[in-house]
């Protein structure tokens, strides 16, 4: 005599549940085509609005501020030669002096693989060893109202837009753009 089991121990019903979990996620997470037009204007408009107030390039020496970091780039030196080294070929070095402070009221970390130059569509980091440099930008943590400066020195293209990347968290498109030249 054969024995019939349980509806939860056929293989699948478990297949038939999995399937109906996702699609309820699928249907969760979706956006909501039912959103009337005027509050999908009114949003618009206060984006737009938003970003009017919000610079997207700052220049040497104004203070940008995201996620409750203040960052100003003070200083800007250019050269054709760093400890004997010369950079690559039309490239020069470009020694950035930086300020971050901590507005916020939580602690936050300070790297500075979180600067990037750009130029020609190209982002590099700030890596190079500045042996001349005594107050070089090392990694750390901000608690509330702290501050700190440092140098980093990194190459990029002579000619053209040169631009400091700041982008505070790595899972994150979030940046401010300082342009250096």
């Amino acid at each position: 005599m054969k024995t019939s089991k349980s509806w939860y121990q056929r293989w699948w019903v478990w297949v038939l549940i999995a399937l109906g979990a996702f699609i309820v996620i699928g249907i969760v997470n979706s956006p909501d085509d039912t959103t009337s037009s005027n509050t999908n204007q009114a949003t618009s408009q206060k984006a737009s609005s938003k970003k009017a107030t919000t610079k997207s390039v700052y220049k040497v020496g104004e203070t940008a501020t995201i996620d409750h970091v203040q960052v100003t780039v003070t200083d800007v030196k250019t050269a054709t030669t760093l400890n004997e080294s010369q950079p690559k070929t039309g490239d020069q070095f470009y020694t950035v002096t930086v300020k971050i402070k901590n507005t916020g009221s939580d602690k936050i970390s300070y790297n500075p693989y979180d600067f990037k130059i750009k130029a020609a569509g190209n982002q590099t980091s700030l890596d190079e060893i500045n042996i001349d440099a005594h107050d070089q930008l090392d990694s750390g943590d901000l608690t509330a109202g702290g501050t700190v400066s440092g140098t980093m020195t990194g190459q990029s293209k002579t000619n053209g837009t040169v631009e400091l990347i700041y982008t505070p968290s790595y899972f994150s498109d979030r940046h401010l753009t300082f342009k250096l030249q």
